[in-house]
């Protein structure tokens, strides 16, 4: 199928950025998202975002109130206001991930959610979404959420934005507040995606110490990085994921605010935003934390230098050598797509749920004019005990016959998901250059 043309948005609720500070109302069209429907879904099955969109991250939203309906309404108003400091609303929302707190992923809690979400999006383009089960939430929040939005293609650089304030990479800035700050990062030099990576608790000291943890972790995300011509000044976002230890009562979510603060002064003062929350993970390795990062070059990377005819997407290089890659660059001004809540089809059985997760996500590629070589960044969450998604991995990826591509990966044990599923993937896609 044919990749379509982005929509042409209302003029309505739209704007360009002047050159001067400061937003003025302006009459054209601009080039909006695209929203992929899935029918019976209260979110998209995808949302595209244009080439040359600039990304706005806000991570760590915690929802208050006594139930989940509540607190998911508080956070989605919180993560509606930390978008209009920056000019943007909730029409302007890619993708929404969830962190539910224990025993809110399922059955009325989850449907407190649901209804909290359709209040909130009640059109019929909502954003993708993804919802996990946690084992436990920063102070016991019912609801975690971190939001990804766009400006319109045609918005202009947000160094215009007024009350923003520039970092050491001059395609990343930050407003709101400080400790967690809503990040604008331009994707007109292009992306990084790592892979989730884990401590190396072979160096460790203390293998209890969750902050030991996470100072391995980010020292082994410090290589990668470098590796691949980066730095954290670069990183516009991390992802922390904690998990309960056998010796604890509690996660140690306060563990992340001493190895912040290094991060804090290895960037003078632009640490990026971030979100935690934690779930089971691969605690039977005494692995107690998982990180991945998002990061923007200050250049375009040397790879897109010229165009490479032998590979399966021009817009996308993946490097290392595993059944993973390391890293996922991608291109300048490439378009992007949100994908969220790929599940198996409803009474799928246990054992068959990874092949018909992958299945499902992969005929939802082709309806949108992509396939599975297009996918920089593939998140999996899994119930323990869950058996098939390694084999159909497989199958669909790091296979000479079927597709010799590798994406990002980060392959997390959770909870519980939404409809007792054993498995829910995300991914961003990456589509491949338009034909004439």
């Amino acid at each position: 199928m044919a990749r379509r043309l982005c929509a042409v948005c209302s003029t309505s609720r739209r704007w360009v950025l002047a050159l001067t500070a400061g937003f003025l109302l302006h009459p054209a069209a601009i080039e909006a998202q695209e929203h992929h429907p899935l029918p019976g879904a209260v979110y998209s099955s995808g949302v595209t975002s244009p080439a040359g969109a600039t990304l706005v991250v806000v991570g760590g939203i915690a929802g208050d109130g006594a139930d989940v309906r509540t607190a998911a309404a508080d956070a989605l108003q919180q993560a509606e206001q930390r978008l209009s400091e920056v000019g943007l609303g909730r029409d302007d929302i890619l993708r929404v991930r969830a962190g539910l707190a224990p025993g809110a992923g399922d059955g009325a809690e989850f449907e407190g959610w649901n209804e909290a979400w359709t209040e909130f999006f009640p059109g019929e383009d909502p954003p993708a979404r993804t919802t996990v089960g946690a084992s436990a939430t920063p102070e016991d929040a019912p609801i975690v959420l971190d939001v990804t939005a766009a400006y319109p293609a045609g918005a202009g650089h947000p160094a215009t934005l007024e009350n923003v304030r520039a970092t050491l990479n001059p395609n990343v800035f930050h407003a709101g507040p400080s400790e967690n700050p809503t990040v604008i990062a331009s994707t007109r030099a292009g992306l990084f995606f790592s892979s989730g990576i884990l401590p190396g608790v072979n160096q460790l000291e203390d293998v209890e110490s969750m902050e030991e943890q996470m100072r391995s972790t980010m020292n082994r995300l410090t290589s990668t990085l470098f590796d691949h011509g980066l730095q954290w000044q670069d990183v516009f976002f991390v992802r922390v994921l904690p998990t309960p230890q056998p010796e604890r009562a509690d996660v140690d979510f306060a563990a992340w605010a001493p190895v912040r603060a290094t991060l804090d002064d290895m960037t003078a003062g632009n640490a990026p935003g971030f979100v935690k929350w934690a779930a089971p993970g691969f605690s039977s390795t005494q692995r107690y934390v998982e990180v991945e990062v998002w990061a923007v070059p200050h250049a375009p990377q040397a790879v897109f230098a010229t165009f490479d005819q032998e590979s399966q997407n021009p817009n996308l290089r993946m490097t290392g050598t595993g059944f993973i890659a390391g890293g996922a660059h991608i291109a300048p001004n490439a378009e992007l797509v949100w994908l969220s809540g790929v599940v198996a089809p409803e009474g799928t059985a246990p054992e068959d749920e990874g092949a018909a997760t992958l299945a499902v996500m992969e005929e939802r590629l082709q309806e949108m004019g992509a396939s599975m070589a297009d996918v920089a960044e593939l998140r999996v969450y899994r119930i323990e005990g869950e058996e098939g998604f390694g084999d159909a991995y497989g199958e669909h990826f790091n296979n000479p016959e079927n597709n010799p591509h590798r994406p990002v990966r980060t392959n997390y044990l959770v909870e519980n998901l939404p409809g007792n599923r054993l498995v829910e993937v995300e991914a961003v896609i990456v589509l491949p250059p338009r034909s004439f």
